[in-house]
């Protein structure tokens, strides 16, 4: 989620907390914190750091040094909450708006507004999401799924079709996709395991460099994992 740095939350946090209205967004209501803690883990994690998420995402803003100022002067965590909110509607690119909505965007908000600028991280295994993607491509396609996730794919690569920071994973396998350099290449596994092990290789256009390659360098992801991750896209067409 790509937030206000402190500084504009503090000056936007009593128009916000007057309540008088929030133009097109609507005042976030209700939110499960356990179940905004497992979505900021799977979708917003690889682009923000949260000491109680065990998250270090550098694409988008700190968000414990982003909200230390807000918490520090005593602001109400339904302010923090609204924010959070607000600028999951209304999100700066590269960041897609609506990566989340209705009750899942309130709960990442609630989660956010819980425990962000803190100082305290949370203890034991992150949480997973109770339905997470399922391939349909056998053992290999199955596995793909999981990296799909624990990878933080999901954050970019949409499986609706939806565009997101990065493209969308349905039809994405055979199909003819454009280069930033002009040049038009089949998607199939040659292009697809050179873009997941050199992401900054080869960039679609209209998509940003150095996203993807900040949340998985080069060589950081193996060969079989790679393959792996091939095979759901693959189970995606």
């Amino acid at each position: 989620m790509r937030l206000f740095a402190a500084g504009l939350l503090l000056l936007g946090v009593a128009a916000i907390s007057a309540a008088c209205g929030t133009g097109q967004t609507g005042i976030a209501k209700g939110g499960d914190v356990s179940q905004g803690k497992k979505l900021f883990v799977a979708k917003c994690g690889s682009c923000h750091t949260l000491a109680d998420a065990g998250t270090k995402g550098t694409i988008g803003p700190n968000l414990d040094g982003a909200f230390a100022g807000a918490r520090a002067q005593h602001f109400k965590e339904s302010t923090i909450k609204q924010v959070v909110y607000d600028q999951i509607y209304h999100a700066i690119a590269p960041m897609p708006r609506k990566l989340v909505t209705g009750a899942d965007a309130a709960s990442v908000g609630a989660y956010v507004a819980s425990v962000a600028g803190t100082g305290s991280a949370s203890q034991g295994a992150a949480p997973t999401l109770a339905n997470p993607p399922s391939g349909g491509g056998g053992g290999l396609a199955a596995t793909g799924a999981k990296l799909y996730e624990s990878l933080g794919c999901s954050s970019c690569h949409t499986l609706t079709g939806a565009k997101g920071i990065g493209p969308t994973y349905k039809g994405l396998y055979g199909s003819k996709v454009q280069l930033s350099t002009g040049q038009t290449v089949t998607a199939g596994d040659a292009y697809l395991l050179e873009s997941i092990l050199d992401p900054d290789k080869q960039i679609v256009k209209g998509f940003p460099k150095g996203v993807m390659s900040a949340t998985i360098p080069p060589g950081s992801v193996s060969m079989a994992n790679a393959k792996a991750l091939v095979a759901f896209i693959k189970s995606k067409r």
